[in-house]
Parts: structure tokens; sequence; C-alpha cells
């Protein structure tokens, strides 16, 4: 159990141990490479499949961020390999039924490993192909954007809707530091939102933790407050792109979406803060219009969450432990990032919309369904809504 809390970050693929909350835990992963200019350490790491046949999926943005790069090293070293770059001109790539199945057709019969150049919808669309083709894929990380790199489980669009298709971990993941840090400013305060949405989700695992005896894990949630710690630590290096702030952001990252695959579900990483992000992204898609990066929605909603919790202080159980809203509010605008739903163009009528339905979405127990059933939530509601647009 200690191992795991103690273990480097490129030490964890393959670990597995029994855990003090009755499951057996794993990582795995094969590989985790995380350093500066280590395009070699790619080329190594995909040494094993030289005599197969490569597809590379990337989009317009990755392929000049990286991934042009990556494939002329591959090539010179001999692989084998056909790239694919999805081109959605001046719109948004969606992980939706067009964009997976654009790549499920690039899969030939002779394919036997799909590499990703990206982030998260890229590495979204390739977990499911690979998955549904039964190949093997890996990850070469281009922005610290989200947490989804090391999940086994992909945030798809599916009939309009928001959903998570579990399916298996990559075999191998390659971060260049020297890459990232020169990824566009708004996917880095992304990162950065996504990491810190942790503070609530925890939360919200232990309140369902003690009102519904639902399974927890306190060594995966002491592994997630570890790669909280790590990004707050790194905040004010962000906005400078600091490449040691930026490994600490990547570094959170992966640990808590290893916490995923470890807890063989979302809570340690997902809690209200990530429904009121997939509410808000789910009607923009439905009406056509493009959404805030999802990390960037997640920091808004923890700051959200976290006035909720505050309101609610005075009827929830005892042993539950969250943040100050003012406290979530100062660590994203260390890094420049958005705090109030207005400035993501979220409307007083659908921000209050999502407070009251946002729930109804997954089958996932939150502060907002306790304050539902407190017959709380729409005066809570109000009064954060008042203090947020007015």
């Amino acid at each position: 159990m200690g191992d795991i809390l103690q273990a480097n970050i490129e030490d964890m693929p393959g670990m597995s141990f029994d855990c003090e909350c009755g499951r057996k835990h794993s990582v795995d992963i094969g590989k985790l490479v995380i350093g500066s200019d280590n395009l070699d350490e790619i080329v190594e790491g995909l040494s094993a499949f030289r005599g197969e046949k490569l597809l590379v999926l990337m989009d317009k943005n990755t392929y000049g961020a990286f991934g042009e790069i990556v494939v002329k090293r591959l090539l010179d070293y001999g692989f084998q390999l056909k790239s694919f770059m999805f081109d959605t001109g001046d719109r948004m790539l969606l992980p939706d039924e067009r964009s997976i199945g654009r790549a499920l057709l690039e899969v030939e019969p002779d394919t036997t490993f799909i590499l990703v150049a990206g982030s998260g919808v890229l590495s979204d669309i390739a977990r499911i192909v690979s998955y549904r083709t039964g190949k093997r894929f890996a990850i070469v990380a281009t922005a610290p954007s989200m947490d989804g790199y090391t999940s086994v489980g992909s945030s798809l669009i599916v009939g309009n809707t928001k959903t998570t298709i579990y399916s298996h971990y990559p075999c191998a993941i390659f971060a260049d530091t020297s890459v990232m840090r020169n990824a566009p400013m708004i996917m880095i305060r992304a990162g950065f939102g996504d990491v810190i949405g942790k503070l609530t989700a925890l939360a919200d695992w232990n309140l369902t933790r003690i009102i519904n005896n639902e399974y927890y894990c306190g060594t995966i949630a002491k592994l997630v407050q570890k790669g909280v710690g790590k990004c707050m630590e790194s905040a004010e290096g962000l906005a400078a792109r600091d490449e040691r702030s930026i490994r600490c952001l990547i570094d959170a990252l992966i640990l808590t979406g290893l916490s995923i695959g470890l807890a063989g579900v979302s809570r340690p990483a997902s809690g209200t803060e990530h429904q009121l992000a997939h509410y808000w992204e789910i009607k923009a898609v439905e009406k056509g219009e493009e959404h805030p990066l999802h990390g960037n929605s997640v920091g808004v909603g923890t700051v959200v969450t976290a006035m909720l919790y505050e309101l609610a202080s005075g009827i929830l159980p005892e042993g539950i432990d969250y943040p100050k809203a003012d406290f979530v509010k100062s660590l994203l605008e260390k890094v420049g990032a958005f705090t109030n739903p207005r400035d993501l163009g979220i409307s007083r009528e659908l921000f209050v919309e999502s407070m009251m339905n946002a729930m109804n979405m997954k089958d996932k127990y939150t502060v907002l369904r306790y304050c539902a059933q407190k017959g709380k939530l729409e005066e809570f509601t109000d009064i954060i809504t008042r203090e947020l647009y007015n």
C-alpha cells in the first residue's frame, strides 16, 4: 500500500498490491516516460513494433506541435506506419460518432498498433477505436490539459449525450515537457482546473461513503491528494510556462488519472464539478455550439461546488472535508483561469438549470443530490446565482 504512495511515477507501471480497502489494485500500463526532449525514448519505447503496421492519429494542431516530428523520426528508424490527420476546419474536434467512425475507417486489416499524438479528445478516440478493433495503443501527449491519459475510460459524445465508455489502458504514455510547455495557455489552465476539481470530487466521494456506504479507498484518496498537492505547488510557475512547473502538472494529471483505473470507478476524480461541466458541455453540443475546454469548465464547477458545500456546512454529516470557495478561486487566478460561469458564456438561466438537473445525468451521488434530498438545493442555488450573476 505504502509503495505506490512513495513510488516515482515512472516506476508505477506494473505495480500491484493488496489494499486495506479489501481490494487488489494494479497499474496495467506498460510504460510511462516523462522528461524533456525525449524523442529518442519514444522510438526506443515503440521498438517492439518496428516490424509491424502502425496507424498514427493526429489533428492539424498536434501535427504541428509534435506529431510531424514523431512521424519523421519513426520513419527514419524504419517503422512501417500510416498517418491520419483529422481536419475539421474551424470546428472543434469532438469525440463523437463521426470522429470515431472516421478513425475506424483508417484501421486496415494489417494494422497492429495505434499511436496517437494529441491530448484529450484524440486519446479518447484512439482508446475506444483500439479497444473495439483489438489493437494496442500508445499516447504521445502534446498538452497538459486533462487527466485522461492514464484513464481506462473514454469520455465520448454519443447521441448528443456525454458518456464514459470503459475499455483499456494505453500500453505506453510519452510526455515531453519541452513540447507540452508550449501548449496553448488555455490548455495548460484546463489541465490545472481538471486537477483542482479533485478537491471537491474527494469530498463527494467521502460524502457518499458516509451516506450510502459506497466503496471508498483511503489509499487512492491519498494518491489523488498527492497529485493535487503537486498541482498547487506548480500554480505560479505555470503562468510563465516554467518547465519544472509543467512537469508537476503532468505528474498531477497522471496520478489523478491513475486513480480511476485503480478504483475501477471515476469517483476519486469526478464529482459535482464534473456533473456541472458535463451539463454545460452537452447543452452546447445540443445547440451545435462549441464549448470551453473541459478542464476550464471543471475549474469553474469546482468553485461553484465549494460554494455549495459552504452553504450546506450546517447540514452535512461529520467528517466531510471540503475546500473553501475563495481558496479555489485564488488557485485558479494564479494561472489566469476562469472562476465564474459567466466567463464560460454560461447564461444565468442555464446555470440555474444545471444546478437543479446536472445530478440526473448520471447515477452518481454528490452534494447536489444531498442538498436536494434535504430540501435545500433550490435555496442554495438562488444564493449562489445571485452572488455569481449580480
